[in-house]
């Protein structure tokens, strides 16, 4: 075995800040299970086993970092082990694995604390803990799967690796540097050089009088124009006037000029097209209306990116394309689902990782322009759902795979009065949502509808509002039970909009209400509308301002200021 300078301890201090992901694990070496103030050294068998469970998952994976004596939270805690110890863990890789990985190790003390750092290759079969499988890497968890799974991924990669393939034709001189100082200055090694950080990434590899360049490195950092080295590895943006493509003399497609710049480069470029043509619009959002995008921001920065980091380079006929129409966003990226991925196991959020890309997907997760692998998708159906829009629908349709985001909400904007009684109520995001979307009750299959959820799910959220007094307890039972609002909510509801319309029409023409003003519009006594009026300033519709005969009323802060559409 022989140590490896792997990281300095300026880029190791900035690893530890990071999040452990698909690529990076930390790793206590104390066991805290009689409490956190009496540590004692994890025994040396567990130790072991750690780090066979986790060398292997990172080698039939996609490779990583795997860093003994750190907290999952950063913290340098170190180790007490004796020398021969740490020698038998450094050794555990080629020791107990079979085959056996040849890791690269480093030991480095910081803060007085010795850490001890694995880095994982990529093997090119699948790597057994002894008498307790196959591990495998997914995200920042580790999952048992077959031998013969790992060794399909493994040998379609080598098949059809068009990333880690060696261009006969490229020298270090096609690199765009300035691009790649730029990508450095994003990830832990700032102070390392060009060759350092692509040669460690595996982007470009030693050879004798040189380096030989990888497709991957082309790619993210090859010098224009971009064709010389992929024809078809940019993107296309296209607007279409209204809801369905048109040919011939009623064509009303625009196509934009095609972004043809390395991937480093054209990310950050989509994402400013884009932008531009994520009309705003005002939509429901968080229970309010507000100025919002069409889209949230991070689900369709998500699609994009996912199309550069996984699409099928193999495939030379064609480009991503993102096409903008009046109720949706498509974005298409060349080639299907690498197995075992497929549309069920994205559609239900599971936690799953297979990459065709995995030299790409690594730099573009270090550099912070992707989430880490099996974050993405899920966050960006929770992203659509607490937008109140539909979730992504996914499909693979002439060897594509496709992700449209429709701008439609999942129903109609409720009254800003009921709104803002929801807003009020301690319940969950999807709880808050029926009650929106069905403002006079619901039965378990609008709930299930507007939430995406199961029936079980839906009935342990429906009977925590009754518990709460929000619903009543359905009186029928079985299939179409309606769960009604309860009666203090629903008088409530039918207070505020038996006045806040006619308040906003009366501000509309008006500085200031007093007592007498609201018992004109109303046709109420004079102690009904002291109540109600300070009761409409509790709730903040209204602000009091003087005193005595002096008091008068102006609008408050959750009054709007124009009519809306009510629908509730």
């Amino acid at each position: 075995m022989k140590q490896h300078i792997l990281f300095t301890e300026t880029e190791l201090r900035a690893l530890f800040t990071r999040k452990e992901g698909q690529f990076i694990e930390f790793k206590s070496l104390w066991d805290r299970s009689k409490g956190k103030d009496r540590p004692h050294v994890l025994n040396r068998r567990q130790a072991r086993d750690i780090v066979a469970k986790y060398v292997a998952a990172f080698a039939n994976a996609d490779g990583g970092t795997l860093i003994l004596g750190v907290e999952d939270d950063g913290q340098i805690t170190g180790h007490d082990y004796p020398e021969e110890a740490v020698k038998d863990l450094l050794s555990v890789p080629e020791s107990r694995l079979r085959p056996p990985v040849q890791c690269q190790y480093q030991r480095a003390v910081i803060d007085e604390k010795e850490v001890l750092i694995f880095q994982v290759p990529i093997t090119a079969k699948a790597v057994m803990v002894e008498a307790n499988g196959f591990p495998y890497r997914v995200g920042d968890q580790v999952i048992k799967e077959p031998q013969e799974v790992i060794n399909a991924r493994k040998e379609a990669y080598r098949r059809v690796g068009y990333e880690q393939r060696l261009h006969p034709d490229a020298m270090f001189e096609d690199i765009d540097f300035d691009l790649v100082r730029n990508f450095i200055s994003r990830t832990v090694f700032q102070k390392r050089s060009l060759e350092e950080v692509l040669e460690h990434y595996g982007l470009i590899l030693p050879r004798a009088n040189g380096f030989a360049i990888t497709n991957a490195c082309l790619l993210l950092f090859g010098k224009p124009p971009l064709v010389r080295w992929h024809p078809r590895a940019g993107i296309r943006f296209f607007r279409v006037s209204g809801k369905e493509r048109r040919h011939g003399p009623r064509r009303n497609v625009v196509q934009f000029p095609p972004i043809e710049s390395p991937i480093a480069a054209a990310i950050p470029e989509a994402y400013r097209i884009a932008k531009e043509e994520i009309q705003r619009s005002e939509k429901l959002h968080d229970l309010f209306f507000r100025e919002m995008p069409e889209y949230p921001e991070f689900a369709w920065q998500e699609a994009i990116v996912n199309a550069f980091a996984h699409r099928d380079y193999e495939d030379k006929s064609r480009e991503i394309e993102v096409w903008f129409f009046d109720d949706r966003m498509e974005v298409m990226s060349p080639g299907e689902l690498i197995p075992p991925v497929t549309l069920d196991f994205l559609r239900q959020r599971k936690r799953i990782h297979a990459s065709r890309n995995p030299l790409i997907v690594r730099v573009l997760v270090d550099a912070g322009l992707m989430r880490e692998e099996g974050e993405g998708i899920p966050r960006m159906f929770e992203e659509m759902e607490e937008s109140f829009l539909h979730v992504p629908e996914l499909r693979i349709e002439n060897g594509a795979f496709f992700v449209t985001l429709s701008n439609e909400p999942i129903f109609s904007g409720p009254a800003p009065e009921w709104k803002h009684i929801i807003d009020t109520l301690h319940l969950s995001t999807a709880q808050k949502r029926a009650l929106l979307a069905c403002p006079t009750g619901f039965t378990n299959e609008d709930y299930r509808r507007v939430n995406q959820v199961d029936r079980d799910q839906a009935y342990r959220e429906i009977q925590e509002m009754v518990t709460q007094g929000v619903v009543q307890t359905a009186k029928a039972h079985g299939r179409g039970a309606v769960y009604k609002i309860s009666p203090e909510l629903r008088d409530k509801k039918d207070f505020l909009m038996s006045r806040i319309p006619a308040l906003r029409r009366y501000f509309s023409q008006n500085r200031i209400l007093k007592n007498a003003d609201y018992r004109m519009i109303f046709g109420v006594e004079r102690n009904t509308a002291k109540n109600e009026l300070r009761h409409l300033a509790d709730e903040g519709y209204l602000q009091l301002k003087g005193e005595r005969r002096g008091a008068y009323y102006v609008r408050g802060p959750v009054l709007p200021e124009h009519e809306r559409d009510n629908n509730g």
